[in-house]
């Protein structure tokens, strides 16, 4: 790949998602549960400091920028932002991706999931989330109650050419080829803060920005709704939501998953 520094760059540095068996998925928790929540809904408008591009307009960090993005978005609306640093987010980067900052090798962005482990598993400047689950991409309702009841989602898009001077991203005419190709500009994570019925609010290279939900449905390739601390004011969320006992059901339901799984494997029934 190009020596990339000191050069704008297209938000680059999300590979194509890949899959993991053991990840939660957030519908087997908001369906039991019947979650109601707004037509509309916006987390950013109580953050007061600049977004921070954290480096991503030349490196191919964004796995690690949108996860900044979170942990700011989350700890405003929780009543104490917290201001994470660029070196933060580069340290992070460079530990998943061995990026070398003399000789700029190995800038070649991170996995969305690996990023997640490592977030859970040693926190970002001290941060760390708890638990993790996919949101699919093609329901809107359940996009909706992900953003509203976390806080947003952690998300990543598969960039067309054609987005790369859209004032708010959506669907070019013409198909899916050429610059309207999913992937033609590269992969992109970015935290989404904001939905209404016309379009979801994110945050790239610092800046707030519109996307419409065509777009989202047609370059969307992961998305991720995330329990941390960060979104949480004493035992409870900003929304009254008391998010220990909803990771405490989540863990649960996880671990019934895996064991149901280990015993097909092994050939036995589901119950026995």
């Amino acid at each position: 790949m190009e020596n990339t520094i000191g050069k704008p760059k297209a938000k680059g540095g999300k590979p194509k998602a890949i899959q993991d068996s053991r990840s939660f998925k957030v519908t087997d928790y908001l369906t039991i549960n019947h979650i109601k929540f707004p037509d509309a809904h916006d987390w950013t408008t109580v953050k007061k400091s600049e977004w921070g591009i954290f480096g991503n307009d030349s490196l191919n960090n964004c796995t690690c920028a949108a996860a900044g993005h979170m942990i700011k978005c989350w700890t405003a609306n929780a009543g104490a932002e917290f201001e994470i640093t660029q070196e933060a987010i580069l340290n992070t980067y460079i530990t998943l991706s061995k990026y070398d900052p003399i000789t700029h090798k190995n800038n070649e962005g991170v996995f969305m999931i690996d990023a997640l482990k490592y977030w859970r598993k040693n926190g970002i400047d001290q941060h760390r989330i708890r638990v993790f689950a996919t949101v699919p991409f093609d329901r809107r309702e359940i996009v909706k109650a992900s953003i509203y009841l976390f806080g947003g989602i952690y998300v990543g898009l598969l960039l067309p050419k054609s987005s790369e001077h859209q004032k708010i991203w959506e669907v070019n005419p013409g198909g899916l080829t050429g610059d309207n190709e999913p992937y033609s500009l590269g992969g992109h994570a970015v935290a989404i803060l904001g939905y209404d019925e016309k379009y979801l609010t994110c945050i790239t290279l610092g800046q707030e920005k519109k996307m419409t939900w065509d777009f989202w449905e047609t370059y969307n390739d992961e998305a991720y709704a995330i329990i941390t601390q960060d979104f949480m004011m004493g035992e409870k969320n900003p929304l009254g939501l008391n998010l220990e006992a909803m990771e405490q059901d989540l863990m649960k339901l996880t671990q019934e998953k895996i064991r149901l799984a280990k015993r097909l494997a092994q050939g036995k029934p589901e119950k026995y």
